[in-house]
């Protein structure tokens, strides 16, 4: 009989603790979570703060909480909770009455990119696990991490680099309100340089020839294609992830330098998934961060061929150089680089694939380095 009215009595205990868990476990808990920064760099520590509190009288004997963050947010002892391409990480809570608990969980951001944190599971439970309360949670928190910068000196190699060139960190033009004086013409000058006067004088084509100076606009161009044949998923995405760290690196050598610069590339929006606009020269104070903004923000996946984005760009504006960052080279962009180059436009174009055949390209007006294919550890400079 004891047996009986003992099985009664926990009976009883274990379904008043189902029905408190159920009715009264996640009820009057708070919780939050969100980034603590908005805007950091590529192996900068960031921070994801967790706040609960239990605003009733019934403790908690255990609270857990579960989000997933990128992979590429490296954690110390996180192994065990890498799942694909996500960190899976556990939060364990206990809570008293009317308590409050502030956690300060601590990554290092190792890719740039535009990262949210949107869903979150809590769940509460009794102290034998039998009985559970859960909630889902959608919070609306992101932070961007912008790309590192590179030495461009030791992640750049010339076309001729047996000569002993780099990198300058000043690009020169021609400007013509600096006159030198005069010279021979040449097959490449164009002929709205040519001084009728001059050509008179000493029966021979002759044409003005101007002083050297860091003015002019750039564009940076970026073509997230790895190969010509990619429509819309990119294959080599290390050697694109690498070119974008080299448009960062390009674009504060040129506002460093003084040179307004922009930027366009044929990606798209990692967080609109809409096509990225051009972010036309400009010297302004924030002009930078409005490339690594845009930069942090590419999804590597195509949105057009670079070739059309090319010829857009050189038919709709009018920049003194444009640096061309590529993996390949195929026959339209040479036809457009050719052309543009013979009309005085200068080119610098930076192949991530090395590949022999686009050497003979170079000429006064284009310039070509190599990106080394060995993914260097980048050197920050800001």
């Amino acid at each position: 009989m004891e047996t009986f009215w003992l099985f009664i009595i926990c009976s009883l205990l274990f379904a008043l603790n189902f029905f408190i868990t159920k009715k009264f476990g996640l009820k009057s808990v708070e919780y939050e979570i969100h980034f603590e920064e908005n805007k950091k760099s590529e192996g900068d520590e960031i921070h994801i703060v967790e706040r609960i509190y239990n605003g009733k009288i019934l403790p908690l004997p255990w609270v857990k909480s579960e989000f997933e963050v990128s992979a590429f947010f490296f954690m110390e002892n996180a192994k065990n909770y890498v799942v694909g391409d996500k960190l899976r990480y556990i939060s364990i809570f206990f809570l008293l009455p009317y308590q409050q608990i502030i956690r300060r969980h601590r990554f290092v951001a190792t890719k740039r990119g535009f990262y949210k944190l949107d869903k979150i599971y809590l769940v509460t439970g009794d102290l034998f696990g039998l009985s559970t309360d859960d909630r889902c949670y959608y919070v609306n928190s992101n932070i961007t991490i912008y790309p590192a910068f590179l030495d461009l000196k030791k992640h750049l190699l010339p076309r001729s680099s047996l000569s002993g060139e780099v990198v300058v960190k000043r690009h020169y033009y021609e400007d013509i309100f600096y006159f030198a004086g005069i010279r021979e013409y040449q097959s490449y000058d164009s002929f709205n340089r040519i001084n009728w006067n001059a050509t008179a004088k000493y029966n021979t084509l002759m044409v003005n020839k101007y002083e050297y100076t860091s003015s002019g606009d750039a564009l940076i161009l970026l073509n997230v294609q790895s190969s010509e044949y990619e429509r819309k998923e990119v294959f080599n995405k290390n050697a694109i992830e690498f070119g974008i760290k080299i448009a960062a690196s390009l674009a504060k050598e040129c506002l460093d330098s003084h040179v307004p610069v922009g930027f366009v590339c044929n990606g798209v929006d990692e967080e609109t998934l809409q096509p990225l606009e051009i972010l036309l020269p400009s010297q302004d104070s924030n002009q930078l961060l409005k490339i690594l903004e845009t930069l942090a923000h590419i999804k590597i996946q195509v949105n057009e061929y670079f070739e059309t984005l090319l010829f857009e760009v050189l038919r709709n504006y009018s920049f003194r150089e444009l640096f061309v960052i590529t993996s390949f080279i195929n026959k339209e962009m040479e036809d457009s680089i050719l052309l543009y180059s013979s009309l005085g436009v200068k080119f610098t174009i930076i192949l991530l694939e090395y590949d022999e055949k686009h050497l003979n390209l170079e000429s006064e007006n284009i310039r070509i380095f190599l990106a080394k294919q060995q993914l260097l550890e980048s050197t920050k400079v800001i």
